[in-house]
């Protein structure tokens, strides 16, 4: 006997049967006439290639072989229910794990609030956020569900269903430290900034990438002399007095505690979040819902 012969509509029949012992209740319990029943029994007892039951009187008994596929049978009932049930709690969220990978500054102050209302509706999905990512390349990216990247820091190796899209867009502000003399000036520019000491995010930072990509645009190649890691170094070292620095208005909007003054420089300097997900046929239940949370559109 083969599972690609062995309908789960055989078994349940033979349950039926077993845990009745009436052919006639086995029709009442599945919906089904008695000839259909008897046919089924037929094919399964011709499928084991033994006989599974006899006849006593009006009702059906096992055969010592029929006995033997009793528990297997039931096993396999047991596992259909536990799928059927399973497959509910998921289109339901009431199960399920979402997996979100994220550079170090979607992850601190971008994506929270949306993980929080996530949260509250559907408290019994699992929610794993691995923020700080500055090289893809460490990452088995069929790991995860979700991307967040920044631009100027790019992700390769995705795999073919998924695809990547602009998510949000922030501005890029100069910080000063409190007192700081270009912080009052006025029509201040990216050349006003040349001769001071500079505060960098580190390589692979994105807003580090999209700053150098604007000083090169009006000519100007910036000495990178003091690098720190994280929008948290960097908040400290302009506050410390190291040097000015960028920062997205987004991240500065959660730090009005740091000691420093912040400016834009010239043009607002846009900046792009993106997002990499699944495409539609490839989402589970947990990705499309959250999806609906951070991007209604995708």
């Amino acid at each position: 006997m083969t599972i690609s012969t062995l309908s789960l509509e055989l078994l349940e029949t033979f349950l039926a049967v077993a845990e009745s012992g009436s052919v006639s209740k086995a029709a009442q319990i599945l919906h089904r006439s008695q000839p259909a029943i008897s046919e089924r029994l037929q094919r399964l007892t011709e499928l084991a290639g033994e006989p599974l039951y006899y006849g006593i009187g009006r009702g059906v008994r096992l055969t010592a072989a029929g006995e033997a596929y009793l528990g297997p049978a039931r096993r396999l009932r047991d596992l259909k229910r536990e799928w059927a049930d399973m497959v509910q709690r998921r289109k339901q969220l009431q199960e399920g794990v979402l997996k979100i990978a994220a550079t170090n500054t979607v992850a601190n102050y971008f994506l929270p609030q949306y993980l929080v209302r996530f949260r509250q509706d559907y408290p019994e999905i699992e929610l794993r956020l691995r923020g700080g990512i500055t090289d893809w390349s460490q990452y088995s990216l069929m790991d995860w569900d979700l991307f967040f990247l920044e631009e100027g820091a790019p992700i390769t190796g995705l795999p073919p269903h998924y695809d990547a899209r602009p998510w949000l867009e922030d501005e890029i502000l100069a910080i000063f430290p409190k007192g700081h003399a270009l912080a009052k000036k006025s029509g201040l520019g990216l050349a006003d900034l040349v001769g001071e000491p500079l505060v960098w995010r580190e390589e692979q930072s994105g807003i580090r990438q999209r700053m150098l990509q604007e000083f090169r645009k009006v000519g100007i190649e910036p000495t990178i002399r003091i690098e720190v890691n994280g929008v948290e170094a960097m908040g400290t070292a302009v506050a410390a007095g190291l040097g000015i620095g960028f920062i997205t208005s987004t991240a500065l909007r959660h730090r009005s505690d740091w000691a420093i003054e912040s400016r834009r420089l010239g043009d607002p300097i846009h900046w792009t979040l993106y997002l990499v997900a699944p495409k539609a046929p490839y989402r589970s239940h947990t990705i499309a819902r959250f999806l609906q949370y951070v991007d209604p559109a995708a």
